[in-house]
């Protein structure tokens, strides 16, 4: 090989994201319950505790901290803030505002989301927003409400959507279908 094509690909190496897990494998954010448990155990116990709390990179919302390898820590106006990989670390910078409260919104939702049964916790989570009020995460008004349509779970941010999911239940099965991407 010639060195000028070697140092062409050290260069271009170089401005890659960070990490195997962000240039290969599951840079979607999908991987497996054991694959994101096996990621948060590369962290120091106080670090996992608070990167499980907080459940969600606050710049990449779909993607779970341990999704794209061992979540990435982060000071953020002085405070610990995780991130899935080390390309959002400065996103997550740029608006510190804005990044803090998104922080503090995914820790309501994933204290809200433990309250339900981890077979409930996985559909949930495959869901995520309501089925009535699409806009809402589920979690962000405490507990999901679960109900059975036509024998199939579906998931609401609050009760207050239950009327309006039973009136229509082919457009709210619709809807879940969709917020699942058909794996419900």
């Amino acid at each position: 090989m010639k060195p000028t094509f070697l140092l062409a690909v050290v260069t271009l190496l170089h401005f890659l994201p960070a990490g195997p897990s962000c240039v290969f494998g599951a840079e979607d954010g999908s991987a497996t319950e054991a694959e994101i448990k096996e990621a948060l155990a590369e962290l120091p116990a106080a670090d996992r505790t608070a990167a499980e709390a907080q459940r969600y990179c606050p710049v990449m919302q779909d993607h779970r901290l341990g999704s794209m390898g061992a979540p990435v820590k982060v000071a953020v106006d002085g405070q610990a803030v995780f991130v899935c990989c080390k390309s959002c670390s400065k996103k997550a910078q740029a608006d510190p505002k804005a990044t803090l409260a998104t922080v503090k919104k995914l820790k309501k939702v994933a204290a809200a989301l433990t309250k339900l049964s981890p077979e409930d916790l996985k559909l949930a989570e495959a869901q995520r927003f309501c089925a009535v009020e699409e806009e809402n995460l589920l979690g962000s008004m405490g507990k999901p409400v679960k109900l059975l349509i036509e024998g199939q779970p579906v998931f609401l941010c609050c009760a207050g959507c239950q009327a309006a999911a039973k009136a229509e239940p082919k457009k709210t099965l619709a809807k879940v279908k969709e917020l699942t991407g058909g794996n419900e």
